[in-house]
Order: structure tokens, then C-alpha cells, then sequence
């Protein structure tokens, strides 16, 4: 087993592999229904959209943040790497790294306040709370400070 798969943070993290997995599983299988039902037997239905759409934003906010601790991201080094000497490089780096951190921060904060705005609200046709498609965004800039503090300490300790 690789050194990144026994780390704390990616025991935590793996459980959500499966959770994203299953997500895709049952929004392919919504939208297979949603077609029969639509098409086939005259008679959309009316949450499967619904279903769809705050999966694939749960999905899409999670999958970013297993993306930044697999190093996943696309990144372009073409200038960092041109850079005189391994110390710039690494200044760079960091600075790179907590500029992501600021980012996630800024966006958890941002996030929440929409949560709290929307919470009260209540979805078209589920009934549910409208926060609980908002709240992917924060939750997943926080895995996301999480994995960014981790990626500095690791830039300290080399």
C-alpha cells in the first residue's frame, strides 16, 4: 500500500471514493428512468432533476477536493520551472499552496453564508431544505483547507 493511502487524511477521504461512485451509479440511473418515464410512458417526472442536479453539485465540490489531495489538479509549471535555484522554486510553491488555502477559506466563509440564507427554504419537488444543495460548497472547501494545510506542513518538513 502506497504511503498516501495509509496517511490519516486519506483513511478519512476514501470512504468518499464510494459515496461519489454510488452518486454517479444512481444519477445514470435517474436519468435512464426519467427517459423511459418521459418518452416510453408520457409522464415525466417531476423530482428526478431534482435528484440529478444536487448530486452532481455534491459530486462535483467533493471530487475537487479528493482531486487536490491526489495532486490531481492541472497544474502548469512551465514558469516555476524556469526559476533560478530550488529556493525560489520552493517560495513559490508555498506561495501557491496558500494562496489556494486563502481561496478555500474565502469560499468556505462565503459558502456557509449562503447555507444559512437558504436553509429555510424549502426544493420544488423533494421538500427539503434548498441549504443542502448550497452546503456541497463549503463542505467541500473545507476537505479542501484540510488538504491544503496538510500539503504545507509537508512543504515544512522538507
Amino acid at each position: 500500500m502506497t504511503a498516501r493511502k495509509t496517511d490519516l487524511l486519506g483513511r478519512v477521504l476514501s470512504p468518499f471514493d464510494i459515496l461519489l461512485t454510488a452518486a454517479v451509479v444512481v444519477i445514470t440511473l435517474e436519468v435512464l428512468v426519467e427517459v423511459a418515464f418521459r418518452y416510453v410512458l408520457q409522464k415525466p417526472l417531476a423530482w428526478g432533476a431534482e435528484v440529478s442536479q444536487t448530486l452532481l453539485v455534491w459530486i462535483t465540490f467533493i471530487g475537487a477536493a479528493l482531486a487536490l489531495y491526489r495532486g490531481e489538479h492541472m497544474v502548469i509549471n512551465i514558469v516555476v520551472n524556469k526559476l533560478p535555484g530550488p529556493a525560489l522554486r520552493r517560495a513559490v510553491l508555498v506561495l501557491a499552496h496558500l494562496t489556494v488555502l486563502a481561496f478555500v477559506m474565502l469560499g468556505f466563509w462565503a459558502g456557509w453564508l449562503v447555507v444559512e440564507r437558504t436553509w429555510s427554504m424549502r426544493t420544488t419537488t423533494l421538500q427539503i431544505p434548498a441549504g443542502v444543495l448550497y452546503l456541497a460548497f463549503p463542505f467541500g472547501c473545507l476537505l479542501m483547507i484540510i488538504v491544503a494545510l496538510r500539503d504545507l506542513v509537508r512543504f515544512r518538513k522538507e
